[in-house]
């Protein structure tokens, strides 16, 4: 279940790390902000059958509205990077990749943080994917594998299988729904971390924009 707010300090930490940036939420499996009681069911309900939809196919409805979004911000841009949660990391790596098949944008840089894992064709593509865990366990990031048994097609692989450290104190679904928060916490040197700073940190290691 998504809410708006979840992300709002990942994007603080983004516009610190990279100068002049342009930040775009998109939310392809809606948010559950002001939904309560049976409404918010049937929003969990509707949003687990689009995510099974878009992990058993390369191409979506969804996928391609958030790519004529992206597409739309990112005309003039030196630089994009996808940044997707959950399932939204699905959508991150096919609009990517529908932008470079379709339009022939090549520079896109994406991230999957808390993913389930999907079927992978084995091509240069995936040298810009990079794939985020934490290191406690996280239900979804279970599901699926990039590679199809018995398939000469679903090969592949993400280009960098990372897994950060994040709060400890956060288990099972409340872990998972934590990666991008501002959720403090200290390490075993006594030192004060934040989970959204550290992700950040870490994608602007990886892709500094220069």
């Amino acid at each position: 279940m998504t809410y708006r707010n979840n992300f709002e300090a990942a994007a603080s930490e983004i516009a610190q790390k990279y100068q002049n940036v342009k930040i775009v939420m998109i939310f392809p499996y809606g948010v559950a902000n002001g939904t309560t009681g049976s409404s918010l069911i049937g929003l969990l309900a509707r949003q687990l059958t689009q995510v099974g939809y878009d992990l058993a196919r390369n191409q979506s409805r969804r996928v391609t509205i958030a790519s004529q979004i992206i597409r739309e911000h990112a005309v003039d841009a030196d630089h994009l990077i996808l940044i997707g949660h959950s399932a939204g990391g699905v959508i991150a790596y096919r609009a990517g990749l529908y932008l470079e098949e379709k339009y022939g944008f090549q520079r896109a840089q994406v991230f999957a943080v808390g993913c389930p894992k999907f079927y992978l064709k084995d091509i240069p593509y995936n040298d810009r994917f990079t794939y985020i865990t934490g290191q406690n366990p996280d239900r979804i990031t279970q599901i699926g594998s990039w590679s199809k048994l018995g398939s000469k097609v679903y090969r592949g692989k993400p280009g960098r299988e990372i897994q950060m450290e994040f709060n400890p104190d956060h288990l099972g679904w409340r872990f998972h729904a934590s990666y991008f928060l501002k959720s403090v916490w200290t390490d075993s040197n006594q030192v004060f971390r934040t989970n959204s700073e550290d992700l950040v940190s870490k994608i602007h290691e990886l892709y500094p924009g220069d």
